[in-house]
């Protein structure tokens, strides 16, 4: 079979999901350099995706009453050889069947594998496991294309344009690279049953400021600016506080970039720390590691594995109680960020 000329791959939704996709994406780059490579998806993370050379053109997928039918329109107009479905839903097979494209590539989930010219198989995981880390899962998908990993998971890129103006704005906080910085996130898109209590949180921030002369910083998506004004009224004294003036991603990147450690619940920040080379303590409750159990070099994991009810995947703890987040103790956490500042520091 020749080469596909022109590949469109239809993106995930969330943040992280897009960010683990980039061994994937390296991948097709790879195996495919001549093709002119499409990603679809949510306009918001072109510039998450931009600039590490993953892509040649966004297709930005619609919203809100007749997404279905501009979606196909758009994939039609783009004329695709090849189709790489990344996500599990039939929505998104069926907008590129509809779309004409000739070779759709896919898991064969939620009975949408007739669908699909390369129907994959879903894996017969062992007892006890929720599913393969999504960084492999990717690869699998771009795999009859004959790409394969570089064993690299998540990499992303900034413009020298957005690195300046995102180091402008640092120091205009007075955000300087003569001292070791923390970030902080405390939401969480998903649902409040990430949340680790945020008194626990400003205990952890108060120490590595006073203890371990760090310095603090709050980041918050959008709709958690709330949140983030009350860790910061809860730490007191030095801190930043991003939360009146939200960053965009691209230049998120270059922040995450810039911090010694995040502190952060199951969150997509984690992810675009890891793909800036940021190591992360990373708080996780009511989901699973196992979507996200593959290249944790610079990650420290911390979960309460002796709450019956965790993993739930839910985004409201069903039984009130948050024990797989309330049990985690603020020492924990210090024990874990002090273990990656010395490193930092050597």
């Amino acid at each position: 079979m020749a080469d596909p000329a022109r590949i469109l791959i239809r993106m995930p939704t969330w943040v992280g999901d897009a960010v683990m996709a980039t061994a994937a994406l390296r991948a097709v780059r790879r195996s495919q350099p001549d093709a002119h490579v499409a990603l679809m998806g949510a306009s918001h993370l072109e510039p998450l995706l931009d600039d590490a050379s993953l892509f040649d053109e966004w297709v930005s997928t619609s919203s809100g009453t007749g997404k279905v039918s501009e979606n196909v329109s758009s994939i039609s107009t783009f004329g695709a050889d090849v189709g790489l479905v990344f996500p599990h839903s039939f929505r998104t097979a069926w907008e590129l069947w509809r779309g004409g494209v000739p070779r759709r590539i896919g898991f064969a989930r939620q009975g949408r594998g007739w669908l699909l010219t390369d129907p994959l198989l879903p894996h017969r995981l062992p007892p006890g496991r929720r599913a393969i880390p999504m960084h492999h899962e990717y690869l699998e998908v771009v795999a009859p294309l004959g790409a394969s990993g570089d064993g690299q998971g998540s990499i992303l890129g900034v413009s020298d344009q957005v690195a300046a103006s995102a180091s402008a704005r640092l120091s205009a906080l007075s955000v300087r690279s003569d001292r070791r910085w923390v970030g902080f996130h405390p939401g969480a898109a998903f649902g409040p049953s990430k949340i680790w209590p945020l008194d626990r949180m400003a205990d952890v921030a108060r120490t590595l400021r006073d203890q371990d002369g760090c310095g603090l910083l709050i980041t918050c998506g959008p709709g958690e600016e709330a949140l983030a004004s009350e860790l910061r009224v809860l730490i007191g004294g030095d801190v930043v506080d991003l939360s009146e003036d939200l960053w965009p991603l691209d230049q998120l990147k270059y922040l995450m970039g810039q911090l010694a450690l995040l502190v952060t619940g199951d969150t997509g920040p984690r992810h675009i720390a890891a793909g800036m080379g940021t190591p992360q303590v990373v708080l996780m409750g009511p989901t699973s590691p196992d979507y996200t159990d593959a290249h944790l070099e610079i990650t420290s994991v911390i979960r309460r594995e002796d709450v019956d009810c965790s993993p739930c995947q839910m985004k409201v703890c069903p039984l009130e109680h948050h024990r797989c987040m309330t049990l985690i103790e603020p020492q924990q956490v210090i024990d874990e960020a002090r273990h990656w500042l010395q490193r930092e520091s050597r």
